[in-house]
């Protein structure tokens, strides 16, 4: 799976092995015992990759082939594509703008993005 984390400082993206049923029951747990309300519900999340990044090719093959309409890409200029994915938000109430977004894909495709996000992370952060 793939766990988007937004949070003041931005956005950061990992992989993680748990399924949705057991982070989401995690945090539910996490919420009742220090009394906090939780968020739960379907939704979107975007980020932005390299649009020259090795591999931006082989995940828009990838996206053809794939008949789940999770995941789309839209080249937002010369520079960059956005990545759009299907999932789950997870957050302290419904317009919290911090959270971690939860999606699932086929591990290969969840792979491609991962690198292409460190790809896009490793070129902006020269760039500043």
């Amino acid at each position: 799976m793939l766990k988007l984390n937004y949070n003041d400082y931005g956005l950061f993206l990992e992989r993680v092995t748990a399924s949705l049923d057991a982070i989401a029951t995690q945090r539910v747990m996490l919420a009742v015992y220090t009394g906090k309300t939780l968020h739960l519900e379907p939704g979107r999340a975007a980020f932005l990759v390299s649009a020259e990044a090795t591999g931006v090719d082989q995940l828009e093959s990838v996206l053809q082939k794939d008949t789940t309409q999770t995941m789309t890409l839209t080249h937002v200029d010369d520079e960059f594509v956005e990545v759009s994915l299907k999932g789950t938000w997870i957050a302290d109430s419904a317009n919290a703008e911090a959270g971690i977004f939860i999606t699932a894909l086929a591990p290969t495709t969840e792979t491609l993005i991962y690198q292409l996000w460190q790809v896009t992370q490793r070129q902006t952060a020269f760039s500043l």
